[in-house]
């Protein structure tokens, strides 16, 4: 027999779960938790009680009394959870942070793209092959030391007991040099130099590529932020026409301010066009360094570590003379030529060879059977001014390299105190063209809310709109031009790509806005790509180099958000 409650049985589950909880259907009613309709009762029921006292036994089904009682959470233990849940560690972030999945995905991709080109860039292995095969000639070097050994074989005829008789006979010498005044030591040096020298310029070559390449990344940012600049100052032209135009159709202005936001218009679209143009040719450029081509937007912004930077000048020039490949170079041609040079006067000398001979003769025509051992002394005069001159060419060319030190000493120099000139200057002028476009968008804001309120012209704000948009341009150039001189000066400092090349070096590039010490880098062989992992970071009060700052502010978001927010 099917028995009928008199309550639906959402009702009863819902009752059931308030009986749990220790709460009556009142304070649910009151707290506004929605149920299920319960139908009108067919006689008068009792009232039910305060929330703070149990619901009586008499007025639930059996089943729900049967259940065992739970205890009531005293009003404390309700405080203690509701402190608990609004951890915030259970919240809802507001926003990405610079570190979030999409940016690590960029900076990976970015820095193993580095880390392939720095191996197999076309340049790099033009330099690399141009070391192996100096390699080749070294190990050559070192083999005149070992004993040559040379077979041949002689045929002819010869007369012999009054006839003519023919002959074949195999002949094999062994051969090994016991002085030669120096000669072989001083090729070997030679060699070795010229090995050491290549080295230096493979190290070079991958100093230029990236910065070559870290150079057309930031042309290409640079690129994209302006004409973003300029399609949205015409888009704040067309909506400062648009409110004009309704002035002037109600005859309270003319229209010759309509013709000048017109004339602005259209030369801020062209300018944006021009600079989409060379933002082309800046990603030709890019995709050629690194084989991808990137979506808008999703490049990460470039800073320089703060301890990549010299402390001032006289560092600069030190750094600079010390770890310049240039200067290696030339300090290995100068070793060089001083080998070449002993290697001219060692050939001067007698030579002393020894020497092991086997002659094979089956009708013994010419030779017996045995093996001569013995020793060769050659002294080679040749006709006197052959090995003068060898020895004063050779003289001629250690000169010329030292000559060719000092020439690039100074040039190094030269480089480093005008990239710090550079950098020092690049400071100041990114400062305050970052206080010009406060001021200048001020000025913009106020004379827009001036015409709005019927109070100025729009010619006014159109020259307001110019300044503004000018000056921001002119901010970019100077960030991205005092991020590019910054490389520059690194490079010549030797702080771009050392020599033993750091494990994660390249990694504090994309860190956004932020300064790693150097003490969390630590060594691994050189150019091979590493998973990131983002070291600590410190603040920098270098001049020339970017202090850590809100990301809100980074050189993506900067200048667009100024404009939308002036809207």
């Amino acid at each position: 027999m099917k028995t009928t409650h008199p309550f639906p049985t959402r009702t009863l589950r819902a009752t059931a779960v308030l009986v749990l909880l220790g709460l009556s259907l009142p304070t649910v009613q009151a707290q506004q938790i929605p149920q299920a309709p319960i139908p009108a009762p067919a006689q008068e029921q009792p009232p039910l009680a305060s929330p703070d006292a149990p619901m009586p036994a008499h007025t639930l089904p059996d089943w729900v009394q049967q259940l065992p009682p739970v205890p009531v959470p005293s009003p404390a233990e309700i405080a203690a959870a509701t402190d608990a849940a609004a951890t915030p560690w259970l919240r809802m972030a507001q926003r990405l942070s610079p570190h979030s999945l999409a940016d690590n995905h960029a900076q990976r991709q970015l820095l193993e793209a580095l880390y392939a080109m720095l191996n197999e860039h076309p340049e790099v292995l033009q330099a690399q092959a141009s070391l192996e095969s100096a390699g080749h000639d070294l190990n050559t070097a070192r083999g005149a030391r070992w004993p040559t050994f040379k077979v041949g074989t002689t045929s002819g005829s010869a007369e012999r007991n009054g006839r003519q008789q023919d002959y074949n006979a195999i002949n094999a010498e062994v051969r090994m040099s016991v002085l030669d005044g120096g000669a072989i030591n001083a090729d070997i040096r030679a060699a070795g130099f010229t090995q050491s020298a290549r080295g230096d310029v493979l190290h070079g070559t991958r100093q230029n590529i990236l910065l070559d390449a870290l150079t057309a990344l930031l042309n290409l940012q640079r690129y994209e932020h302006k004409a973003r600049i300029a399609a949205e100052s015409a888009d704040i032209i067309e909506r400062l026409a648009v409110l004009e135009e309704r002035r002037a159709e109600l005859g309270a202005v003319g229209r010759n301010d309509l013709r000048q936001a017109a004339s602005r218009q259209a030369s801020a679209r062209a300018q944006q066009h021009a600079l989409e143009a060379q933002r082309a040719d800046a990603l030709a450029r890019f995709t050629r360094y690194y084989s991808f081509t990137p979506e808008p937007d999703w490049l990460p912004p470039l800073n320089i570590p703060a301890f990549w930077m010299p402390r001032g000048e006289e560092q600069a020039l030190q750094d600079a003379e010390a770890h310049s490949s240039e200067l290696r170079e030339v300090q290995q041609q100068i070793e060089r030529a001083r080998a070449e040079v002993d290697r001219s006067k060692a050939q001067r000398l007698p030579t002393l060879d020894a020497v092991v001979t086997h002659s094979h003769d089956p009708k013994g025509i010419l030779y017996s059977e045995g093996t001569r051992y013995g020793v060769e002394l050659n002294w080679d005069f040749g006709n006197g001014f052959e090995l003068r001159d060898r020895i004063r060419k050779s003289l001629n060319e250690l000169q010329n390299q030292e000559a060719q030190y000092e020439n690039v000493r100074r040039q190094v120099r030269e480089t480093a105190s005008a990239g710090w000139g550079r950098v020092e200057s690049g400071a100041q002028r990114e400062s305050q063209l970052a206080d010009a476009v406060k001021q200048a968008a001020a000025a913009f804001e106020g004379r827009r809310r001036l015409l709005e309120a019927g109070r100025g012209s729009l010619s006014q704000v159109l020259d307001a709109q110019l300044d503004m948009q000018t000056l921001m341009l002119e901010e970019i150039d100077a960030r991205y031009d005092q991020r590019i001189q910054q490389l520059q000066l690194v490079r010549t400092t030797g702080q771009l790509l050392p020599q033993d090349t750091p494990h994660r070096w390249l990694h504090p590039l994309f860190q956004s806005f932020t300064e790693t010490s150097s003490e969390d880098v630590t060594i691994s062989p050189p150019i091979h790509a590493q998973p990131f992992v983002a070291p600590a970071s410190t603040q920098s009060h270098e001049p020339g180099v970017q202090n850590s700052r809100d990301p809100s502010e980074s050189v993506q978001l900067r200048p667009e958000t100024r404009i939308r927010s002036l809207l």
